[in-house]
């Protein structure tokens, strides 16, 4: 199975390694009990100083991996979204690992003096398929993709005709915005 791990590439990232997918992959073949062929972007030979290069490598990796998964550490950068977004346009599964107490899984939150408990953060649980707390989980998600029916790009307009059918009469801040009101 081949799989693209997205996430923090930085040798400074709290990994402290630009390879540190290497042995990530390794600990999930061993808790799958699956051969999985990493498509690494760490490793690939694109031109690091085009843009457009590097990007492009980035997406045909996704567009032929089996699966996607998303390492939402504190300190991944704006590339781990836009992974997510490109394998939804490829209808791949992505599996997040976003470790509670993160700042995409938060016991307690507090946004515009609204407090929210088991506060999951929105842009990554609305386009992951399954968001899991550990290493295990996504390891059992592994074992179990077929079981996966992958959101497509589609979950965007989706969700935005939802909120504007069930929610926007009841938004005293956008309504207005919207309907002129």
């Amino acid at each position: 199975m081949k799989i693209y791990v997205a996430g923090k590439v930085s040798k400074d990232s709290v990994f402290g390694t630009h390879y540190w997918r290497d042995d990530f992959v390794k600990k999930l073949e061993e808790l799958s009990g699956i051969k999985l062929t990493s498509l690494d972007p760490a490793r690939k030979r694109a031109d690091q100083n085009n843009p457009e290069e590097a990007f492009g490598a980035d997406v045909f990796m996704i567009s032929q991996a089996d699966v996607v998964v998303v390492y939402l550490s504190d300190d991944i950068s704006v590339g781990g979204s836009q992974e997510i977004l490109v394998a939804k346009y490829y209808k791949k599964p992505v599996i997040g690992l976003a470790p509670p107490g993160g700042k995409f899984h938060q016991k307690n939150k507090e946004i515009f003096d609204q407090k929210i408990k088991n506060y999951r953060h929105p842009f990554v649980y609305s386009t992951c398929d399954v968001v899991c707390n550990d290493i295990e989980a996504v390891a059992d998600n592994i074992k179990n993709l077929d079981k996966i029916k992958p959101k497509t790009i589609e979950i965007i307009k989706q969700l935005a005709d939802k909120y504007e059918k069930e929610n926007l009469k009841n938004d005293a801040y956008l309504n207005p915005l919207v309907n002129g009101s």
